[in-house]
């Protein structure tokens, strides 16, 4: 399974409300909003950075895996490599 299969797996498991959560940090503060994502990921052992988080939003974004809201341009610029990404474990 690769990596993008198990960040996928592991946000079908994340409540909705932190979803939204995230969302909404994405466009506020996407660096706080990938370093969760990152912590998240963590938690059910799959260690990744924040750019490779960042990559995933971004192809998931392309394969319209994001039918519940649209990503505005914060966090468009944000997947796209806007902000610096942090490491990950």
């Amino acid at each position: 399974m690769t990596g993008l299969e198990q960040f996928k797996k592991i946000r079908e498991t994340v409540p909705p409300e932190i979803q939204s959560e995230l969302f909404k940090l994405m466009t506020s503060d996407p660096d706080v909003a990938l370093h969760r994502m990152v912590q998240l990921a963590a938690d059910q052992g799959l260690c990744v950075t924040s750019e490779e988080v960042r990559g995933f939003l971004g192809k998931m974004d392309e394969d319209d895996e994001f039918d519940d809201f649209e990503l505005d341009a914060i966090a468009l610029t944000a997947i796209a490599g806007g902000w610096e990404s942090q490491k990950g474990c």
